[in-house]
């Protein structure tokens, strides 16, 4: 087939790396590193084979980890010019299990697809686990603290893997657990993913079905899978006779504690019949950044900037005095960049985990009356229900935000600096949860966008700091969310709503509280270094780079302790990420020590990897 012109336009701009990626008639590994063009190469890809390789009324599944990079890859593949609606699946992990395979052939497996209420929330999940402790004697642990743990088991036992490094009752408890959910006919989103495994591995036509409809497959982010995820990857590619192209990179690998590990994505990589390739541009970060940031790492991989970028700039400072000091260095640095007319939504401010540093940096940015947005770790109540009203809250604050805008070339700017979601991807986020859900199709498919449009797109449009809950119960009614809610498989969909507006009312939540991960045009952005992934910024200021911090405990059953060497090892892959996240400036800021919550002065000084990059670095940065 010809390749149309905007394809081969993309083509033209690529990297010739990336573009070997994407012509690639095989199989694919793609090694890409922050800011190395990931989603572009992807992207073009899907187009690619989309219009090339397979007819028009086949597709491409990508599976991503995120809403928002399902729909980002979505909305930019359709804009690629190529014929793709109704071609591209792009869901999350357990999106593409349960509505792509559990839910797709209940006729073919004889197991009936998930019903109202039948996929377990946390609470329920825990009270399950905790029974199943209870009866195989294990008395001195909560459930609550071994969720993690149990998790491992479970996939272990689902890979068969060996049990030597688990406690025999917990094997015990793992197995009493998967029998109790099929006793029960119900299931949890661990089990979705080993469901489809069995579904894919013991069934011959559900394979069929699937490479009929989706001979090519993507997977972002694989760095992140557990071992039953890259069971059914390989199942799909060896069994079925998908081809398939999977994106990672093992230095971004800061998920262990909940059962990822990179090891799968080098054992795909080792394969015969996969082209691996290693992207070593990044069109991000100037040259200096990029070196600090890999001399944290134990193995620098020598990425380099791309040609005629600005080096960038780094500074390291350290204060005198505690996490006071911190915090009103760290705010002095954000006025500055703002004064170097650097928009405040592309500053960054960045903390490991919650405690006293968050607190210092909160305190200050308030007295000083900078407009900044803090992604509260309060958590929003689960489910799929929840996260659709939080995306729907992005859009909305974007639209109050762009229509305050002067004139129209000053909203068109703001529109395409902003990451909200746009009324069609959420047109199909709601039809995908009233389908899963079992609702009639009583709103036709063009009335859906319509309605849409009408709550989130109002004039005036409802202000982005106004109080949540009125907004979330004019949605709700508005979209007949209750509806949803009532027979949708998920059981937190079922009480999410009541919980979600008793939030708001409670803790006094504004709209823009509600949307999270999503720029809000003018506002600094305070969060911690996990949320950070993914995501770029002009300006990244790094405080409390202090031992103790940074890397930090970890709790355990019998408390909190120090980090053992394969957690120390993600802490530092976590801090690579939060250093990369910077395009132009990157500001570190260490000191002496700080003050715990109990009132101890912990004399540590400087962070053990702030010390071991200075170690790497010849000369390393020079204090300012």
């Amino acid at each position: 087939m010809l390749i149309s012109d905007p394809l081969l336009a993309e083509l033209d701009h690529l990297h010739p790396k990336q573009r070997a990626a994407v012509l690639s008639p095989g199989n694919v590994v793609l090694r890409a590193g922050p800011g190395s063009g990931k989603t572009r190469t992807l992207v073009a890809r899907i187009a690619y084979v989309l219009q090339t390789q397979i007819s028009a009324f086949r597709g491409v599944a990508c599976i991503t980890y995120t809403n928002v990079a399902a729909d980002e890859i979505r909305h930019r593949v359709l804009r690629s010019g190529v014929h793709a609606e109704g071609r591209i699946r792009c869901s999350t992990v357990h999106g593409f299990c349960l509505n792509e395979i559990l839910r797709a052939f209940p006729l073919l497996t004889g197991q009936p697809a998930p019903q109202a209420g039948q996929v377990l929330n946390g609470t329920a999940t825990r009270l399950l686990l905790q029974d199943c402790f209870d009866q195989v004697g294990i008395t001195e642990m909560p459930a609550r603290e071994r969720m993690n743990e149990n998790t491992l088991v479970r996939r272990a036992l689902a890979c068969g893997e060996p049990l030597t490094s688990f406690d025999s009752r917990e094997v015990q408890a793992a197995r009493l657990y998967e029998a109790q959910l099929v006793v029960r006919g119900q299931i949890d989103f661990e089990a979705m993913v080993t469901r489809a495994l069995a579904t894919v591995r013991e069934n011959e036509p559900v394979r069929d079905l699937l490479r009929a409809r989706f001979p090519h497959l993507i997977v972002d982010e694989y760095q992140d899978l557990g071992g039953v995820l890259h069971k059914l990857v390989l199942a799909l590619r060896d069994l079925a006779g998908i081809t398939v192209f999977a994106v990672g990179d093992t230095d971004q690998s800061v998920y262990a504690f909940a059962g990822a590990d990179a090891k799968y994505l080098t054992a795909l990589a080792a394969r015969d019949d996969f082209d691996d390739i290693e992207l070593e541009v990044n069109y991000r970060s100037g040259q200096q950044i990029i070196t600090v940031a890999e001399a944290a790492l134990s193995t620098p991989r020598r990425r380099r900037a791309r040609e005629g970028a600005p080096p960038g700039i780094v500074k390291l400072d350290q204060v005198t005095g505690g996490l006071d000091d911190h915090a009103s260095l760290a705010c002095d640095y954000a006025q500055q960049a703002v004064q170097r007319q650097v928009a405040p939504e592309r500053i960054a401010v960045l903390y490991p985990q919650r405690g006293p540093l968050l607190e210092a940096l909160q305190d200050e940015l308030t007295r000083r009356q900078m407009t900044f947005l803090h992604e509260r770790d309060d958590k929003l109540p689960p489910g799929s229900l929840s996260r659709f009203i939080q995306r729907c809250a992005s859009r909305a604050v974007a639209n109050y935000q762009i229509h305050a805008a002067a004139d129209a070339a000053q909203r068109r700017d703001m529109l395409r600096r902003t990451d909200a979601p746009s009324i069609a991807t959420l047109a199909r986020a709601l039809t995908t949860l009233r389908t899963e859900a079992n609702v009639p199709r009583s709103t036709s498919r063009l009335l859906l966008p319509r309605s849409l449009q009408a709550c989130l797109d109002p004039q005036p449009a409802y202000p982005a700091d106004a109080p949540a809950s009125e907004w979330v119960q004019r949605l709700r009614s508005d979209l007949a969310l209750d509806e949803v809610a009532g027979t949708h498989p998920e059981q937190d969909n079922g009480t999410s709503l009541g919980d979600l507006v008793d939030l708001c009312q409670s803790k006094n939540l504004l709209l823009q509280d509600l949307a999270q991960g999503v720029q809000v045009i003018g506002k600094i952005l305070l969060t911690t270094y996990h949320s950070a992934k993914g995501r770029e910024f002009d300006t990244v200021i790094l405080p409390g780079l202090l031992q103790g911090i940074i890397p930090h405990s970890v709790r355990s059953a019998g408390g909190w302790r120090s980090p053992n060497a394969k957690e120390l090892d993600e802490q530092r892959r976590t801090f690579y990420v939060a250093l990369t996240r910077a395009e132009a400036g990157l500001h570190l800021i260490t000191g002496p020590g700080y003050q715990t919550r109990n009132g101890y002065w912990r004399d540590e000084g400087p962070s053990e990897f702030l010390r071991e990059m200075a170690r790497r670095l010849s000369p390393p940065p020079s204090p300012t």
